[in-house]
């Protein structure tokens, strides 16, 4: 399959899933049960979007935790990061994605501990698809972090093109099982 089909085809079988918030709990449990989430002092976290596994409940943890939560946000084809706050304001891009605004103080990613690498479809290998961007791809290049990526089972796909500079993650996180990846 291409990477539009599989965008497509992942979000009828997300649109379609049941027991939603069972299975997103089942994954917290996974993640909150890493050495790399309980060893983390700062995490990078998108926002959850449209029908991805809901991450505002880890985004909480962290914070009850103690750990630094950053977010990303794409300024000028550039995906830069931010520190996140209970208090921090957001704006909504016309995509619909939440970002900090223009008070949000910069972060480096290459100093956070976890990144949660979001995407649409996973292999085992750790490859995924994404929106269509590249911008975790590039980011990911130098990132001397531990990279996760928490899914949804069906959001696993056998198999597809991976181009060269496709960065996979070392571990995928489902409401069934952690893959380790490299």
């Amino acid at each position: 399959m291409e990477k539009q089909e599989i965008r497509r085809f992942i979000t009828e079988q997300l649109n379609q899933l049941e027991h939603r918030e069972q299975k997103e709990q089942q994954i917290y449990d996974h993640l909150f049960a890493l050495p790399e989430w309980k060893n983390a002092q700062s995490i990078a976290v998108t926002l959850s979007f449209r029908n991805e596994c809901a991450t505002d409940p880890i985004i909480l943890k962290a914070w009850q935790l103690g750990k630094q939560v950053i977010i990303p946000k794409v300024m000028q084809q550039e995906m830069r990061f931010f520190e996140y706050l209970p208090n921090s304001p957001l704006i909504e891009t016309k995509m619909g994605i939440r970002e900090p605004d223009d008070r949000a103080v910069e972060r480096s990613l290459s100093a956070v501990d976890l990144c949660l690498v979001p995407g649409r479809a996973f292999t085992r290998q750790g490859y995924r698809v994404g929106w269509g961007g590249g911008f975790y791809d590039r980011v990911l290049t130098d990132y001397p972090g531990h990279t996760v990526a928490v899914t949804f089972d069906c959001q696993l796909v056998s198999d597809f093109e991976v181009e060269p500079f496709d960065q996979p993650v070392q571990k995928i996180v489902t409401e069934t099982k952690v893959i380790v990846c490299r």
